[in-house]
């Protein structure tokens, strides 16, 4: 189902792009702008976060359900997308996770508990080996003790960014020319 969403959010950029040079923009819930609507193996934008570029995945909004067949999903209304896991140095999940995950210009991931997001953002370093003591996981975003830990390549994080915090959800998509047609009608 996300292949489908990704694709179709692929399709209609290059149409876009092709068709009239606008590009697709990022506004949340109070109709502040946040960024153009770019790629980077899905949805999402491009932020600077204390002066490095991070990417900062979406997710349509989920009316109900839990992501399975069943679910619903918002057709206009989209989200922080937050990782289906997280890794920690600690035992009990405490902390800012490890970032494992590659993406965008530098590496970053973002976890989702509850309603808050936040974007971890890794240094300028390369990766190291670092031991985790437990990972988050699972449709409740449980933490579970790794026993024995285990050792994975990654980043300790040099940054947080509260994505709720500084553009609150629902995140909407639209034109520009959308945006100055709704602020002079």
């Amino acid at each position: 189902m996300r292949a489908i969403v990704v694709s179709a959010f692929l399709l209609l950029q290059m149409s876009v792009s092709f068709a009239g040079g606008e590009s697709l923009l990022v506004f949340d819930a109070q109709g502040k702008f946040v960024a153009p609507l770019d790629d980077f193996g899905g949805p999402g934008v491009y932020l600077t976060v204390n002066g490095v570029v991070a990417f900062a995945p979406l997710e349509r909004v989920i009316v109900s359900g839990d992501g399975g067949p069943q679910t619903v999903y918002s057709a206009t209304q989209f989200r922080w997308s937050g990782t289906n896991a997280a890794d920690y140095t600690s035992s009990d999940c405490g902390g800012t996770p490890v970032i494992t995950l590659i993406t965008g210009v530098r590496p970053a991931t973002s976890v989702r508990l509850g309603s808050d997001v936040t974007l971890y953002v890794a240094p300028a370093t390369n990766s190291a080996p670092v031991q985790i003591g437990s990972v988050r996981s699972g449709p409740n975003f449980v933490c579970t003790a790794s026993n024995p830990p285990t050792t994975e390549y990654g980043w300790p994080t040099e940054t947080t960014y509260s994505l709720t915090g500084a553009h609150p959800e629902p995140l909407t998509i639209r034109f520009p020319s959308e945006s100055l047609y709704q602020r002079w009608r």
